[in-house]
């Protein structure tokens, strides 16, 4: 069963970055008249792991894009939208949903469901009435055959294990979770967010960090040792996101995604249009890390 959330990545994606932004609009970051060419703002990704996709479009106006209520003068958009597999021509179009956000104002969203090819190039087009439009396009990661790679464990003191483990072929991770897996409970998934780095032409790498992850397990499970709650395996879960979808210094902030220049795949407009696939990978336990806690051969 997948445990991590594809959705968590909306507020940032969807709705944070395009409130942000418009609810500004009386500065001169974003101005249609000093921006020719720019028609709208784009937030959204497909994802694997659901075949319900959403992708907010805002209209690039002079005026702030705030709608109160469904009956507000901008509660309409002049937009189509589709998508279009640039391997086979294949062309889905979208479905305009004025949405409720988390602020009590409204957005356009456009929905659609489409089961998304891992390796496959999809063009997003917002297009108006009179023809003129913004385009983004992303390929999906191909993460099937990727296989994680866990160095020798560590120990630096009786406190400080650890163990390097290298991604090959993810370029921008989210979402990241070390999974424990044990004979005699449900396995246990611990929260490392976006950690380590990447390595260059190659994927990603990042560190486990025993200690700090045995003294949550002993908290979750009201134990005092670790060897009453041994685990005989473990494993990583993430999102991969598209390889250019890499956040400034690491770090999905709506503050920053919501300037217009910070991050933006986007022609002739704003914003970002990305794609997210699912990884997963466990691995039994060496004989290292088990000498390392004393476990049993």
């Amino acid at each position: 069963m997948f445990h991590l959330s594809w959705r968590s990545l909306l507020p940032f994606v969807i709705i944070m970055p395009a409130a942000v932004l418009f609810t500004g609009c009386d500065s001169t970051e974003i101005d249609p008249f000093q921006n020719d060419g720019r028609y709208f703002s784009v937030y959204g990704f497909l994802n694997d792991v659901d075949n319900r996709q959403a992708v907010r479009v805002v209209p690039v106006r002079r005026s702030p894009e705030r709608i109160g209520a469904p009956h507000d003068p901008h509660a309409d958009i002049d937009a189509r939208v589709t998508t279009t597999d640039t391997l086979t021509g294949q062309v889905v179009h979208w479905n305009h949903v004025l949405t409720q956000l988390s602020d009590g104002t409204y957005g356009h969203v456009f929905r659609a469901n489409i089961n998304i090819l891992a390796g496959r190039t999809y063009r997003l087009d917002v297009v108006r009435e009179d023809g003129r439009s913004a385009s983004a396009m992303t390929t999906v990661p191909a993460v099937l055959s990727t296989r994680a790679l866990p160095a020798e464990p560590v120990a630096l003191s009786d406190t400080t294990i650890f163990q390097d483990i290298f991604l090959p072929g993810i370029h921008s991770p989210w979402n990241v979770r070390v999974v424990y897996y044990f004979p005699d409970r449900a396995p246990m998934r611990i929260d490392y967010g976006r950690p380590g780095e990447a390595v260059e032409g190659e994927g990603w790498s990042f560190r486990v960090d025993f200690h700090r992850d045995v003294a949550l397990m002993l908290e979750a499970f009201q134990t005092a040792t670790v060897s009453e709650i041994e685990w005989d395996a473990m494993g990583v879960e993430l999102l991969a996101l598209d390889r250019n979808w890499d956040p400034p210094g690491d770090v999905f902030d709506p503050e920053i995604l919501a300037q217009p220049s910070s991050l933006s795949n986007v022609e002739n407009g704003y914003g970002y249009f990305g794609s997210t696939a699912l990884f997963q990978d466990s691995w039994p336990n060496s004989g290292a890390l088990d000498a390392l806690f004393g476990f049993s051969p």
